[in-house]
């Protein structure tokens, strides 16, 4: 016997807001709850995800209408006495897409970026974790990725159908299902990561100087459209490459003398493996228990910017020196910055969305003496 499935308004709304685009309020509640009801739900879910992206509604509109959208999604499903069946017809599926996403610290945003037409062999699906907000995303292969503040992943319809390849800018992690026939193709702005079912974590913000690819499980292999690479590039299980980008100097900078050095204003890329890393602290920003490992002010204070979705100003470029270490877990931005001026020579203030990091002068005297002794 076939199983109904009903759908009350507040979530026909959501999954409308959701496939458009225009996410409000707590519709990412009602949609989560929805979903993790019943298996069935997920599976409609996947459903008409398909026919909105082939339907001529697909566009992002944020003044949709969401009874007249319901409406043409509903033509094309079994309807009886107002409740949708789920039935076993075997949908021409261009697009093997299933994303079922839960967030963590804050909501993220979910687009179908449409190059030309309707046409939907030509679709990108974008997927954007904001500042403040970490997520975790399930692909249609069944591999898994956490992404985290600040970051952006893109990938064709056809994924998990014809290739499975990803664009990253940002940070994620992730736990990749085995297939051998297709490999699973990480892309940054000047490597690739190339694995077929393994768990790795790659740093790759368009902003920053480095790529970095730390390895957990299985094995991955480093690769470059546009750098020539020494050798097979294989990374081991707790082995990490940091990649150099190549960078070419502005004007401004080859004005400067220490610059006049080279013969151009180009610095080569380059690549360096650490072996026998611990990967605890690299990751664990995907966890609720957060590592910090010694690290200068001035890196942690960039990590707490795109997690707190704030800017750091520093009185005195010298305290970005300063080293923290700690796990931290749950705290707030006000709790972690009470424990790191309790370890350093600094006070703070928040206003806003900007943290203030100044010197505390007899906390420095201190610092001083204790050094002296």
């Amino acid at each position: 016997m076939e199983k109904k499935i009903i759908i009350s308004d507040s979530e026909k709304r959501a999954l409308i807001e959701y496939f458009s685009g225009s996410v409000h309020g707590n519709t990412m509640s009602i949609l989560n709850n929805w979903l993790e009801t019943d298996d069935q739900n997920k599976l409609l879910f996947d459903q008409l995800s398909d026919i909105w992206q082939a339907g001529s509604y697909a566009g992002v509109n944020n003044k949709i209408d969401v009874e007249h959208a319901w409406s043409e999604l509903q033509k094309q499903l079994h309807v009886e006495n107002n409740q949708l069946r789920i039935w076993s017809t075997v949908w021409l599926r261009i697009a093997a897409v299933f994303v079922f996403a839960f967030f963590l610290g804050g909501s993220a945003i979910y687009l179908f970026n449409k190059v030309s037409g309707n046409k939907l062999a030509s679709s990108v699906i974008e997927y954007v974790a904001p500042l403040g907000s970490r997520s975790f995303i399930q692909l249609a292969d069944g591999s898994k990725v956490w992404l985290n503040s600040g970051s952006t992943i893109k990938y064709k319809n056809t994924f998990g159908a014809k290739n499975r390849e990803i664009s990253l800018n940002g940070e994620a992690f992730f736990e990749v299902a085995k297939n051998k026939h297709l490999p699973f193709v990480v892309k940054t702005s000047e490597i690739n990561v190339v694995a077929l079912g393994t768990k790795f974590n790659v740093k790759a913000y368009q902003e920053e100087k480095t790529i970095e690819t730390t390895l957990i499980e299985g094995s991955v292999r480093l690769e470059s459209d546009c750098v020539k690479l020494t050798g097979n590039v294989v990374l081991s299980p707790n082995q990490k490459a940091t990649y150099t980008k190549k960078h070419i100097s502005t004007e401004s900078e080859a004005k400067q003398p220490e610059k006049t050095e080279t013969a151009d204003s180009e610095t080569k890329p380059k690549l360096a493996i650490e072996k026998e890393v611990k990967p605890e602290p690299i990751i664990s920003w995907k966890e609720k228990r957060w590592i910090i490992n010694n690290e200068k002010l001035g890196d942690l204070a960039v990590k707490l910017e795109r997690r707190y979705d704030v800017n750091f100003i520093f009185d005195n470029e010298l305290l970005k020196d300063y080293s923290f270490g700690g796990t931290l877990e749950d705290e707030t931005l006000e709790q972690i910055m009470d424990a790191i001026s309790f370890s350093s020579p600094i006070k703070y203030i928040i206003d806003n969305k900007i943290v203030y990091v100044m010197a505390d002068g007899q906390k420095m005297e201190r610092f001083k003496n204790l050094l002296a002794k």
